[in-house]
């Protein structure tokens, strides 16, 4: 472990460190990250706080950061005034990323990065302008997939994971069905100048200019033997109705409802006592009985007819 802190504006003559595991060289005032690719076995890098002057931004070398993509877990680069990390894509054994109070103004400028870092498991953004993103833990979360476990200090909960993994589901299904609309517009272009074309060619015919008034409903030809042709379907099969076989005993009953409706009509306009036929029978009109069977047949009659 090496620790440097004598305001330096750059990094060198480290070559002959070749077992060096972690460099803290925070709070200097270097500029670009160089000259380490000779550390072989170096896995933790702190080079947070640098002093820089105005508007100097701290850079990356990307040949620098090549080297160190295969043993390199560990990377501190907090307030380095960072407008993003895209420079960080080939550290693919990177586990923990600390890069607080830098200025990523939008999550654009740290998901690709995130998703590319197949190995991250701690990451801290806290202090950055894109943490005001409503959705900035989700997004970032998304982005990450399963591998992340700590973001800005909280634990990332599998129930956190199942709702976001659905959230970009629901998202990605959206813009599929987005993305298809244009072309069935563009079929209705399509079948709009195929249509047109038929009607130019029905104004140019041997009617001289005149229009058929059903060509713009029906713009295909007819056969000569027949009038109107919607549709080539076949039609449909024609009910064959069969005769249902009388029963006895459905025949008498009704027959019997016939009659006592047309004895019940009958006698609405003669007094109560009168004496009408039920099945045969002779009953008075005004006895409840009377009402009591009218009303059970009449249920029984409107029942359906049941063929045998």
């Amino acid at each position: 472990m090496t620790k440097i802190w004598n305001n330096l504006r750059k990094i060198e003559n480290l070559d002959s460190l070749k077992n060096l595991k972690q460099l803290y060289l925070g709070y200097n005032k270097i500029t670009r990250l160089e000259n380490l690719g000779s550390l072989k076995k170096l896995e933790q890098l702190h080079i947070e706080r640098q002093q820089l002057d105005g508007a100097v931004r701290f850079d990356f070398d990307p040949e620098c950061l090549c080297a160190l993509a295969n043993h390199l877990k560990v990377l501190n680069i907090k307030k380095l005034k960072l407008a993003n990390i895209d420079a960080l894509e080939p550290l693919w054994k990177l586990e923990v990323l600390l890069a607080s109070e830098n200025n990523f103004k939008t999550t654009d400028d740290i998901t690709p990065v995130i998703s590319a870092l197949y190995s991250l498991r701690v990451l801290d953004l806290q202090g950055c302008t894109a943490q005001r993103d409503v959705h900035y833990r989700e997004k970032v979360t998304a982005a990450a997939g399963h591998k992340l476990l700590l973001l800005d200090g909280k634990m990332i909960s599998q129930s956190t994971r199942n709702f976001i993994k659905n959230f970009q589901t629901v998202k990605l299904e959206k813009q599929r069905r987005a993305s298809e609309k244009p072309k069935t517009a563009d079929t209705g272009t399509n079948s709009k100048t195929s249509f047109d074309s038929v009607n130019s060619e029905r104004s140019n015919g041997p009617l001289g200019g005149f229009v058929d008034p059903f060509s713009a409903v029906l713009p295909h030809k007819f056969p000569g033997n027949s009038l109107f042709q919607v549709s080539t379907r076949r039609p449909a099969c024609t009910r064959v109705l069969r005769k249902p076989v009388k029963s006895p005993l459905l025949t008498k009953t009704m027959s019997a409802n016939f009659c006592d409706e047309m004895a019940f009509r009958s006698n609405e306009l003669q007094p109560a006592t009168t004496v009408v036929m039920l099945q045969g029978k002779e009953i008075k009109a005004g006895t409840p009985v009377f009402k009591d069977k009218l009303r059970t047949h009449r249920k029984i009659q409107s029942l359906p007819t049941i063929e045998h």
